[in-house]
């Protein structure tokens, strides 16, 4: 080893450096973009279920009843087992404090339940044992007619 040796700084020969300023901006600005375009597709479905629009795919029957008759209560589950009543989500507490409320004045009260078809049997069924023991005797479901 030559004196010269000794007096090299060996950070000299370690190569090039990476600079990954330009990577994380990248990162950066796909982060945020991401956080924009999910909030936008979140509040997107909270104005559908505001709406009242709420996606069931009935199961099939042999028939099927369009429009509730007057008195009639339609309550909505969707394949994730979240309940909705008149188009406006609502929670078993909240339906069962209305329904009791409009026991009082209708003691002959009609639920029709529209189930996804996709929700599983031992759900609807739950949810038929609960309007029972709220005191509700006519309980319908609601299906769409077979296509041709």
């Amino acid at each position: 080893m030559t004196p010269d040796d000794w007096m090299r700084d060996p950070l000299e020969d370690a190569g090039p450096d990476l600079n990954l300023t330009s990577l994380v901006d990248v990162v950066f600005a796909l982060l945020v973009v991401f956080m924009v375009s999910s909030a936008a597709m979140v509040e997107e479905g909270r104005t559908d279920a505001a709406s009242g629009l709420i996606e069931l795919a009935l199961p099939t029957g042999s028939s099927t009843l369009n429009q509730a008759p007057p008195g009639e209560v339609v309550l909505q589950v969707d394949a994730d087992g979240s309940l909705f009543m008149a188009g406006k989500a609502t929670d078993s507490k909240a339906l069962a404090d209305d329904l009791m409320q409009r026991l009082t004045t209708t003691p002959n009260l009609q639920v029709r339940i529209e189930a996804h078809s996709k929700l599983s049997y031992q759900h609807v069924m739950d949810v038929i044992a609960k309007l029972q023991g709220l005191g509700v005797r006519n309980v319908g479901l609601a299906t769409r007619a077979k296509s041709p």
